[in-house]
């Protein structure tokens, strides 16, 4: 995606929707991993994770929690369709406690419980984001998100009607199952447009930060409007992460490390594993010690 990304999601224009916060978290369902994580704390409960990561955890538009911990993961990105897992088709539990709860705090649909089948008007094509299907079908009175775990997609339907109609509730929410959601009828035509607004800026800022193929990361290029992907696992000038901070990004990235400049190393003798430098010979004056160069004198 090019640079110009930043004008259409400007810091101000984020800040300023994300302010209009829906009045209650939406259930998406659970799952055995998380998207991409800016914080995590322990709280409680579903509620104090909801306030804490609309406030003091980035008001993020989604969360995550898991009740056996009591831990709360504030979010950027929804998790993988190969990773949901068994929960209540009523109230939004796990059926394991140790799986995460994935909620969103931007969408204006709410969660009506689980179906095996319904009737609908639309189908659009299946979506690699939950969220995706939720922004498809943002004009429209209700909709259902079906995880496909063999093909790592969403299944998304739209339906003009304020309520699912058809619908053989499901024994349980889990890949396979369809996830129905509803608008409410109370909603005004500037409030909904003003939530539709904030789903779209959402999913462009989620695109903004899949800028590399997958396992790289968009790094700031200094003094340049530029970036370039790099995979901070290995590479030698930036492990663990961006030298000078991901693209678009750089006020909440981890920092990485040039490990040719660490001291002690011998010239050539040090690598980048798994995002930690890893010498294996040193300068006179220096002994290894756990990958490390250690002075002796």
């Amino acid at each position: 995606m090019a640079p110009s990304m930043i004008s259409a999601l400007s810091a101000v224009a984020i800040m300023a929707l994300m302010a209009c916060k829906v009045n209650a978290a939406t259930y998406l369902g659970c799952v055995a991993e998380t998207g991409t994580i800016t914080t995590t704390t322990t709280l409680g409960n579903v509620g104090k994770c909801d306030t804490f990561c609309g406030g003091d955890g980035g008001n993020t538009p989604y969360f995550y929690f898991m009740a056996s911990s009591e831990q709360c993961n504030c979010a950027t990105t929804t998790s993988a369709a190969m990773y949901w897992t068994e929960g209540s088709a009523t109230d939004g539990t796990c059926t394991t406690d140790s799986n995460y709860v994935l909620y969103s705090r931007v969408t204006s649909f709410n969660f009506q419980g689980c179906d095996t089948n319904m009737e609908t008007d639309d189908a659009p094509p299946n979506v690699d984001n939950f969220e995706d299907c939720l922004a498809a079908c943002a004009t429209e009175g209700s909709v259902m998100v079906e995880p496909l775990s063999g093909s790592n997609q969403f299944g998304c339907r739209c339906n003009s009607a304020y309520t699912i109609n058809g619908g053989t509730p499901a024994g349980s929410c889990d890949a396979g199952t369809w996830f129905t959601y509803v608008h409410s009828q109370e909603a005004t035509a500037s409030g909904l447009a003003r939530r539709r607004m904030r789903e779209r800026l959402q999913k462009l800022r989620r695109e903004s930060q899949t800028l590399c193929p997958g396992g790289l990361k968009a790094c700031s290029v200094p003094g340049t409007s530029a970036y370039e992907c790099i995979d901070t696992q290995t590479e030698l000038e930036s492990c663990g992460g961006c030298l000078s901070g991901e693209y678009q990004n750089v006020m909440n990235s981890t920092l990485g490390i040039d490990c040719t400049n660490l001291e002690g190393v011998a010239k050539g003798a040090v690598t980048c594993v798994n995002a930690q430098c890893q010498a294996f010979a040193c300068r006179n004056g220096f002994e290894l010690a756990s990958g490390l160069c250690v002075s002796i004198l």
